[in-house]
């Protein structure tokens, strides 16, 4: 098994005052945190993660920490047990097929359990990230991986915010954070600016459909556009 060191790749880095300051970090920023750094697979399936070690580096007393832990255990990324202790969980090929099926089928029902008007600040802020994906696809040279999964999972928690469900919102969450590991996997492979292109037309085709409040719409253009990375991949795969 290996054993978590260093904490150079994270998603949102958590600021001097947060580190400082032990009561302004919470169980949440830390869950955040390291399902973050198993998504990237910084911690990748098999990591041995230390309560302890955590607690120190975030500089808190280990219950937050375990509370965060105990949130990853929930959603299936790691497991916990007596004389093992806390271990990045992995999928094997069936439960990532069964991970993407599922998404794709609760994806189409955004539209039809309660969907709500997006605020003003999550308009403000799907505007913002298409201007962002249309200004990394101006740039030449490589797609950095890292702000493609940031636009990314800035991009799913807006469309969330459409679903009036706690139930199926809670659901699609837990298995975009379990799929995300495989997904980077194969960014690694994929052609990394065709795929921004194609995340750039999702997130055009979505604007329209919220300007005018088809939620359905929304639904269906997002479990299409899963399904046609899916069907992107088994092609890579065949190759």
């Amino acid at each position: 098994m290996q054993q978590a060191r260093g904490t150079k790749k994270r998603g949102r880095k958590l600021s001097a005052d947060e580190m400082a300051n032990g009561r302004a970090v919470s169980p949440t920023q830390i869950y955040e945190q390291l399902r973050q750094r198993i998504a990237t697979r910084t911690y990748p399936p098999g990591t041995r993660l230390s309560e302890s070690e955590l607690a120190t580096e975030f500089g808190l007393s280990r219950t937050p920490v375990r509370q965060a832990l105990q949130r990853l255990a929930t959603d299936g990324l790691v497991s916990i047990k007596n004389g093992v202790g806390v271990t990045v969980t992995d999928l094997d090929r069936t439960e990532i097929d069964q991970a993407y099926y599922l998404r794709c089928q609760l994806a189409a029902m955004i539209g039809h359990t309660n969907p709500r008007p997006l605020s003003h600040k999550d308009l403000a802020e799907l505007k913002a990230v298409h201007l962002r994906v249309k200004t990394l696809l101006g740039r030449r040279g490589g797609m950095p991986l890292a702000e493609f999964s940031e636009l990314c999972e800035r991009f799913h928690n807006i469309v969330n915010n459409v679903i009036g469900s706690r139930m199926l919102r809670d659901f699609i969450e837990i298995l975009y954070h379990q799929t995300d590991r495989f997904w980077f996997g194969w960014m690694n492979e994929a052609d990394m600016r065709a795929e921004v292109t194609h995340f750039l037309h999702e997130v055009e085709e979505t604007q329209r459909a919220l300007e005018i409040n088809d939620f359905e719409a929304v639904g269906y253009i997002r479990r299409n556009h899963i399904t046609m990375m899916l069907a992107r991949m088994a092609a890579l795969r065949e190759t």
